[in-house]
């Protein structure tokens, strides 16, 4: 769930707002949005965010609507035919169960949650959101047969497409070691079930004893840091925004590592040198190096200090022939042959990128491609 989906969310808690927030919490075949994608409904029918598109969308709308004004939660799972995948953008139909939460504006648990997962993120922290679903009875009203019970939490695949199931659902929050129970349905839920599944750091649906338990990234705990304001990285900086990631640009020249060049990027660092660049940022896993500076030598310095880190990423801009310097400077300075095994080098998709445009498309595809396991996985960290 992006950052800008939980500002708004926490934006209507504080105003007293009733408002729907469905998630994708599974997908077979080809559905049009992937297991944690999440859209905001507001009670007039305000949307942020987007679960695929097309006629899938508009139900799930639809469903919203009815779930604030009931105040009431559902998971509907959609069969989607060859027409409803091309209404979405697809090749082929697939199979996608959606959960719509009904949140009120009351509830200052929610909004405690909330507010420590945001500043959760404004520390670099990452952290998972946790929701509890259990199926509970149909509502007592006279639009119930809207809602007709099916088989959809089981998730057997014999639901009917149009069938709604109620659901109760609770909320909590896990931040490092720090467990927030909240409203969570605790009672099919094993500690060190959770404690596995946090690692993963994507969205996971597990199974309980007649509870489900989705667990859901908060913002972005990807960071792309940039090392480097030149030509390439002003390229660069808003292409990493735009997909997601959260972006640093460092360089020792202010003239070009300012707010003016870089309006999109989430942090600009002016040091006095390259030396020290890492001291004031926090780089784990879910750290992507970009090195992008303006020569050789100050390639070199950074790299050294990133192979150091245990950043998920590392890659290098340059020609064969640089890397292969630059490589031998740094063996003769202690690093092992495994240590730079970790750089991507050139860095970028070969795509044939000439003008620093292209190259930069080439370097946001390659961080696209590690960050979904399609890019022969993130950078082997050195034995320690």
């Amino acid at each position: 769930m992006t950052n800008k989906l939980f500002e708004q969310i926490l934006a209507w808690l504080a105003g007293g707002e009733r408002f729907a927030l469905a998630t994708v919490i599974s997908r077979t075949g080809s559905g049009p949005r992937e297991a944690g994608a999440s859209m905001l409904v507001g009670a007039g029918g305000v949307t942020l965010g987007t679960v695929g598109g097309g006629t899938v969308e508009a139900k799930v709308i639809a469903l919203a609507l009815e779930a604030i004004r009931h105040s009431r939660s559902f998971c509907r799972q959609f069969v989607l035919t060859q027409k409803q995948a091309a209404d979405s953008g697809m090749i082929c139909g697939g199979r996608m169960e959606v959960l719509v939460e009904y949140w009120d504006g009351a509830d200052a648990l929610r909004r405690e949650i909330v507010e420590r997962a945001l500043r959760a993120q404004a520390t670099g922290r990452p952290c998972l959101l946790l929701r509890s679903m259990r199926e509970s009875e149909p509502a007592k009203h006279g639009d119930a047969r809207l809602f007709p019970r099916s088989a959809a939490l089981q998730n057997t695949g014999d639901a009917p497409p149009e069938a709604a199931t109620p659901v109760q659902t609770g909320l909590g929050l896990l931040n490092g070691d720090d467990f927030t129970p909240g409203s969570l349905d605790l009672s099919g839920l094993e500690r060190e079930i959770l404690t596995k599944e946090r690692r993963l750091w994507q969205t996971v649906l597990i199974n309980g004893s007649g509870v489900r338990y989705l667990i859901q990234p908060v913002g972005s705990t990807e960071k792309v840091i940039i090392a480097g304001a030149g030509h390439i990285a002003q390229e660069l900086a808003p292409l990493c925004k735009v997909v997601g990631f959260v972006t640093a640009v460092i360089d020792d020249r202010p003239e070009f590592a300012n707010r003016d060049r870089f309006p999109a990027a989430d942090e600009i660092l002016v040091l006095p040198s390259f030396e020290s660049i890492f001291q004031k940022l926090e780089i784990n896993e879910n750290s992507y190096i970009v090195i992008v500076t303006r020569g050789h030598e100050h390639d070199r310095t950074v790299l050294a200090q990133a192979l150091r880190t245990r950043a998920g990423y590392i890659g290098m801009i340059g020609s064969r022939k640089k890397r292969d310097a630059v490589y031998r400077a740094l063996h003769q300075e202690g690093f092992f042959a495994a240590d730079t095994a970790r750089v991507r080098c050139p860095i970028g998709l070969a795509i044939g990128a000439q003008t620093p445009a292209e190259i930069a498309v080439s370097i946001a595809a390659e961080l696209i491609a590690v960050r979904s396991g399609k890019g022969q996985g993130k950078s082997k960290l050195p034995l320690v």
